[in-house]
C-alpha cells in the first residue's frame, strides 16, 4: 500500500502538522532569503553568462575568458549560499518532527493513533510533507518568474524615460 490508512483523527492531526511544517519552511525560506537579491543575482549571471558565450564564439583570448570567469563566480558563490542557507534551519525541523515528534505523538496518544503504527504515521507524514513541498516550490517558482518579469520591465519603464504612448494624448 503506497498511502497508509489511519484512523480519521490521526490522518487530520498527520496533515495538519504536515501543512504546517510546510508553511513554515516556506516562511522561514522566504525570510532567510531576499528572493529580489536573488533574482538580480541570476539576471546578473544570465548576462555574464551570455558575454561569456559570445566570448567563446568570437575566440577570444584565454585573459578575456578567465576575467569574464572571475566576474561570474563570486556570483555563483554568492547565489548557492543565499540559496541553501534556509536549509540549515529548514532540516532540522524537519528531522525533529520525523524522527522524534512524530513517533512521540503515536505513543502519547494512543486513542487517536488506536491500531496506526509508527511506520505508516512516519510514511504519511513524508509523503504529504513531500508533496506539498513540490506543490509549493512550482508555486513560488512561477511567483518569482512573475516578480521578476514585473521587475524587469518595470527598468526597461523607467530606462526609457518612464513614459507611456498611452498616456500621451
Amino acid at each position: 500500500m503506497i498511502i497508509p490508512v489511519l484512523p480519521f483523527n490521526a490522518e487530520l492531526l498527520v496533515f495538519g502538522i504536515a501543512v504546517a511544517y510546510t508553511f513554515t519552511s516556506i516562511a522561514l525560506q522566504r525570510t532567510l532569503t531576499n528572493p529580489k537579491k536573488v533574482r538580480e543575482i541570476q539576471e546578473r549571471m544570465k548576462s555574464i553568462s551570455k558575454e561569456l558565450n559570445e566570448l567563446v564564439k568570437r575566440n577570444a583570448t584565454q585573459e578575456e575568458l578567465k576575467a569574464k570567469q572571475a566576474e561570474l563566480m563570486p556570483l555563483m558563490s554568492t547565489s548557492m549560499k543565499s540559496q541553501f542557507k534556509p536549509m540549515f534551519a529548514i532540516l532540522p525541523i524537519f528531522l525533529v518532527l520525523y524522527y522524534w515528534i512524530m513517533p512521540q505523538m503515536v505513543v502519547a496518544m494512543p486513542q487517536v493513533f488506536a491500531s496506526a503504527s509508527k511506520a505508516s504515521v512516519l510514511q504519511l507524514f513524508f509523503i504529504v510533507v513531500f508533496v506539498l513541498g513540490f506543490a509549493s516550490s512550482f508555486a513560488v517558482l512561477a511567483y518569482d518568474k512573475k516578480k521578476a518579469q514585473e521587475e524587469k520591465e518595470a527598468r526597461e519603464r523607467s530606462s526609457a524615460g518612464g513614459y507611456s504612448t498611452q498616456n500621451i494624448v
